[in-house]
């Protein structure tokens, strides 16, 4: 017989009790499978009994408890006999509240104990409140706030292939990032990834590329903005157009009318090279969407994990493409049939633990000004070209400012693309330097990328005497007044991802310096 087993034999009514083996020298705990369990899942922990010799002792009963209560919380079985060969015993651990939860399981064999890890169940159902769909990377891998992209040259012909990187972020209720949830995506106009699954590196994101291609964006009326959109059982409450677009600054012509009273009339213009066709800002913006399975969200007012009938929540219509921009499904919208009854339904007045849950990211097309649409004239009364600084005199209009020795000055002006948007800028030395002809030199005064899309931008250089006024021997004067002008050619990036740059040429200023 082993050393270390006890033989306690007893006669008792004729039968021979079993014998029961010693107390283990230790006990320890193996492991824990899965290792990130969530919210709902089960996950066994493993321990081990020791005999003195170090070798696993098996027919030890082990008593699992937890260290403190904890709601929700249930061990099954809650004790368990070691096996012969690996000394391990195991049991099997659950949090069926909704809420994070977090348990220390002790095994114990008389006095002798031993602790596991804390186990933290975490994450459930995706939920909509926590779905997040943006194009990027703008702050690093994850990120969104890229919202445009260079998609046309300057005769508004499409150009293919323009890509940017999307991403989608599934989240529980409590904000835990999910990995392995399937996403499918659809868009409006141009190609993106039809699905992508959810990765853990960077808490619970699915990423695909979207790329400029046919199909082209909808050409749609020109809307006004309202901070108050239609929000019923068919509509969905989303603005006309996304803020970054400062749609809270609209009017009809904001070159002409810079800096005065918004309308909110979405602005227009004829088209100096397509007659007959009207171009606004939303004639280029592209809705796409991403659609995974989760819970609609709701508010847990009274903390218990799950919606009581009394708790708000938010009613989702099915997944659709909102080509027009007017938080509602119109017929050759794309959508996604949830309940397979073949139409678009809107909300159904209901909670929804498990449906398809969607999120809307909106992005820009934009192209850049052809000669055409720089000046005012007969075939084009609305220009998106206006120089501010010097202000423009004289007939013909000249930007003239004449400077004085180590004079300097900030030139700026006003540039949109043929729909009134401002042009894509995602480099981060985008803006305006050089094009000097005379004794000056152009520097960029504002560069990078661009956060906000609204209808025109303020493009600025600063331009002064090449003459250094801490000069040893000083600087020499001019003996007469010497020309210069300048061009300054503005830079323009079309994506982030391996994006064309673009130059724009700024208006010319001239003047003499003495």
């Amino acid at each position: 017989m082993r050393l270390g087993l006890a033989v306690c034999m007893a006669i008792a009514s004729g039968m021979l009790a079993a014998c029961q083996p010693s107390l283990p020298a230790t006990l320890e705990f193996v492991d824990q499978s899965p290792l990130q369990p969530k919210l709902g899942e089960i996950t066994t922990l493993r321990f081990r009994a020791i005999d003195s010799r170090g070798q696993p002792q098996p027919g030890v009963r082990i008593v699992f408890e937890t260290q403190a209560p904890v709601s929700g919380v249930e061990i099954n079985p809650p004790e368990s006999v070691t096996d012969v060969g690996t000394g391990i015993a195991s049991t099997q651990v659950v949090a069926k509240g909704g809420r994070v939860s977090s348990v220390v399981v002790i095994a114990r064999v008389e006095e002798l104990t031993v602790t596991s890890p804390a186990v933290t169940f975490a994450g459930s159902a995706s939920n909509s409140r926590q779905f997040t769909f943006q194009c990027g990377s703008i702050a690093g891998n994850g990120s969104g706030g890229i919202h445009s992209i260079g998609a046309y040259d300057e005769t508004r012909y499409l150009i293919a292939g323009v890509k940017v990187d999307c991403i989608a972020h599934v989240a529980d209720r409590n904000g835990d990032g999910i990995a392995g949830a399937q996403v499918s995506f659809l868009t409006e106009a141009g190609t993106i990834g039809p699905s992508a699954t959810s990765v853990t590196d960077v808490v619970g994101n699915a990423q695909v590329i979207y790329k400029t291609s046919l199909p082209m964006p909808d050409d749609v009326s020109p809307g006004t903005f309202s901070w108050t959109p239609l929000n019923d059982e068919t509509h969905t409450g989303e603005y006309i157009a996304p803020l970054w677009m400062h749609p809270f600054t609209w009017q009809d012509d904001p070159i002409t009318g810079y800096l005065a009273e918004p309308t909110l009339q979405e602005p227009r213009r004829p088209d100096p090279i397509r007659p007959g066709k009207e171009n606004n800002p939303r004639d280029n913006l592209v809705s796409m969407i991403a659609v995974t399975t989760g819970e609609e969200a709701f508010d847990d007012l009274n903390n218990n994990g799950v919606r009581d009938a009394e708790e708000p929540y938010v009613d989702l219509t099915e997944p659709f493409v909102d080509n027009n921009d007017n938080g509602t499904w119109d017929p050759k919208e794309r959508y996604v049939d949830a309940n397979g009854n073949g139409k678009w339904d809107g909300k159904n007045g209901k909670y929804d633990p498990i449906t398809l849950i969607w999120v809307q990211e909106r992005i820009i097309w934009t192209g850049w000004p052809h000669d055409l649409d720089r000046g005012i004239t007969s075939r084009n009364p609305k220009a998106v070209v206006r120089q501010l600084v010097p202000a423009p005199t004289g007939t013909p209009p000249r930007n003239i400012r004449n400077m004085l020795k180590f004079d300097a000055y900030v030139a700026s002006f006003l540039l949109a693309d043929p729909w009134f948007n401002s042009i894509a800028r995602n480099g981060e030395a985008d803006g305006c330097e050089n094009g000097s002809v005379g004794p000056v030199e152009v520097t960029t005064f504002l560069k990078g990328q661009a956060f906000t899309y609204p209808p025109v931008t303020l493009m600025s250089y600063a331009v002064k005497d090449v003459r250094d006024p801490a000069a040893n021997p000083p600087a020499p004067d001019y003996p007469r007044p010497i020309a210069y002008s300048v061009t300054a050619p503005c830079a323009f990036t079309a994506s982030p991802v391996q994006g064309h740059v673009v130059i724009v040429n700024s208006p010319t200023v001239e003047g003499t310096i003495q």
